[in-house]
């Protein structure tokens, strides 16, 4: 049985509207989890703060929202493949509200390059949007977020598994894997839980293109021979949300990848 987000802050014997953070939240997966974390919602006073870059999708998914949903978004817009939009994003988040209850970390690039095609600029631009803007950016939210904050990486089985076809996407969600588990030590004492979702193949516009061929070589390969759903990511996302004691922990989602 699905329990609101107010029922698990009752729970904890805390009551209080929440402040919840989703950068890159208006398509694919993001999307999905910034609609579950809506759809669940129970007070009229949280707050969803959607981090948007493509103006289009932003009104598409505005267009999409409830009036009641719409009075707890706010969307800000933001080039999280930058420090310097980093930073400003945080700055406008805290202009919303100066405490945070729940950040998912969602914004990530990739490449289907040959390795022997890489430059340094391309590596460094992976790395920089997928693993050090996300670092920083929970530094920055650090002082502000309220006990019992949640934080969730969004990483990929590649970070696990050696995929041939992005090396420096595969990197750098191994480095989102184990940050997920280091900033532990740095929020001791904060009451602050950080977990990191680790989704094989999803239904997305980011499979815009993919090819029949490439659908069945993968299809083979999965248990269940399908993609995942944003929204079965999005439901994972919300239930390691919504439990207290998973903490510290990589969370698969695959559909039995590799199982044969």
């Amino acid at each position: 049985e699905s329990r609101g987000l107010g029922d698990v802050y009752k729970r904890q014997g805390i009551i209080m509207a929440k402040t919840m953070i989703v950068t890159s939240a208006t398509s694919g997966i993001g999307k999905a989890i910034a609609k579950k974390l809506l759809k669940e919602s129970t007070d009229k006073n949280d707050k969803l703060i959607i981090n948007y870059f493509d103006k289009n999708q932003m009104e598409e998914m505005s267009n999409e929202l409830s009036d009641t949903d719409k009075e707890k978004v706010t969307f800000i817009y933001a080039d999280m493949s930058t420090y310097e939009g980093m930073e400003g994003f945080v700055n406008d988040v805290l202009k919303v509200s100066d405490k945070i209850d729940w950040l998912v970390c969602n914004t990530a690039i990739g490449t289907y390059k040959k390795f022997e095609e890489y430059d340094y600029e391309l590596w460094d631009t992976i790395l920089r949007t997928n693993l050090s803007v996300p670092t920083f950016m929970v530094q920055k939210f650090k002082p502000h977020f309220n006990n019992g904050g949640k934080i969730i990486f969004m990483g990929s089985l590649c970070g696990k598994l050696s995929y041939s076809s992005s090396l420096v996407y595969s990197v750098s969600k191994a480095g989102v894997h184990h940050l997920a588990k280091c900033l532990l030590k740095e929020f001791d004492g904060q009451n602050v839980s950080i977990n990191a979702i680790a989704p094989s193949f999803v239904e997305t516009p980011w499979q815009k293109g993919r090819s029949q061929e490439s659908y069945d070589r993968i299809n083979r390969k999965i248990n269940l021979h399908r993609f995942a759903q944003p929204d079965e990511v999005a439901k994972l996302v919300y239930d390691t949300m919504t439990n207290d004691f998973i903490n510290g922990t990589l969370l698969e989602i695959s559909g039995g990848y590799e199982y044969f």
